[in-house]
C-alpha cells in the first residue's frame, strides 16, 4: 500500500478526485513551508534532525518488537490542535504496515485507521491542521524498589508524528472500518451498509516517523 496516496486508493467520482487534488496541493504547500522553517532553523544554528532517544538502551528497534506493541495496544492517543489550543483524544484504531520487510529502526512506516462521527471538536481540528502526534502504550505492571523513588512502571510504548487524511469513497471507508474492527474485535461481523459508511468519518493517519521504547 502506498501510504502517500491513501485518499485516492479508491477514487469515487469527480468530487473525490477534486478533493484528493486539493489535499495534494495542501500537502505540497505544507512541505514547502516545512522546508522554509528548516532552512531558517539551520541558519540560526538550531537542530533540525530527529532527536535521538536519551536512554538508547530502551529503544525498541526490531520490526518484531514494533509490530508487537501496535498489536497489543487497543487505544491510540492523538494530539491535535484547534483554535482553543492543543488537546489529546483517545481512539480505537486499526492498522496497516507499509512494506513490512523494508521497515527498520530509522524509517518505519505505519498507517492507522480511526473513525468518528461527522461533527465534533476533533473533526474540526483534523480539518484545520492535519499534522498530528500519536502515542500508544502497553502496561506491564509496577516495578518495585527498596524506597519510594525507586519504584517505576514497566511498559512498552510508541510515539510518533504523521498526517491525518479524511477518507473518501464507500469502498475506501469500508476497508478502513474493516481494519479497525479486525483489530478491535476480530470475531465481530464486518458487514457495513452503504448508508452507515456514508455517514461515518473514516480517517487514515500516515505515520511518517515514530520510535518504540520499553521499560522492563
Amino acid at each position: 500500500m502506498d501510504l502517500q496516496n491513501i485518499p485516492t486508493i479508491y477514487p469515487e467520482g469527480v468530487a473525490a478526485q477534486q478533493q484528493a487534488a486539493q489535499m495534494q496541493q495542501a500537502a505540497q504547500a505544507q512541505q514547502i513551508a516545512g522546508m522554509a522553517q528548516a532552512g531558517a532553523a539551520a541558519q540560526a544554528g538550531m537542530p533540525v534532525s530527529h532527536r535521538p532517544m536519551r536512554q538508547a538502551g530502551r529503544q525498541l528497534r526490531s520490526t518484531t518488537q514494533l509490530h508487537a506493541v501496535v498489536e497489543a495496544c487497543q487505544t491510540v492517543r492523538i494530539a491535535c490542535v484547534d483554535e482553543e489550543g492543543p488537546f489529546i483524544v483517545p481512539m480505537s484504531f486499526g492498522y496497516d504496515w507499509a512494506d513490512p520487510e523494508e521497515i527498520d529502526a530509522d524509517a518505519p512506516r505505519l498507517a492507522l485507521w480511526v473513525h468518528s462521527a461527522g461533527v465534533g471538536r476533533k473533526v474540526d481540528a483534523f480539518d484545520r491542521e492535519p499534522r498530528v502526534a500519536i502515542e500508544m502504550d502497553v502496561q506491564e505492571g509496577v516495578i518495585t524498589g527498596t524506597y519510594a523513588c525507586a519504584y517505576s512502571y514497566a511498559y512498552r510504548s510508541i510515539m510518533g508524528t504523521g498526517t491525518i487524511h479524511r477518507i473518501q469513497g464507500i469502498e475506501a471507508k469500508r476497508y478502513g472500518l474493516t481494519r479497525i474492527m479486525q483489530h478491535l474485535a476480530p470475531e465481530a461481523s464486518t458487514d457495513f451498509t452503504d448508508q452507515a459508511l456514508a455517514r461515518a468519518n473514516i480517517y487514515c493517519i500516515d505515520i511518517d516517523r515514530f520510535t518504540g521504547k520499553q521499560r522492563a
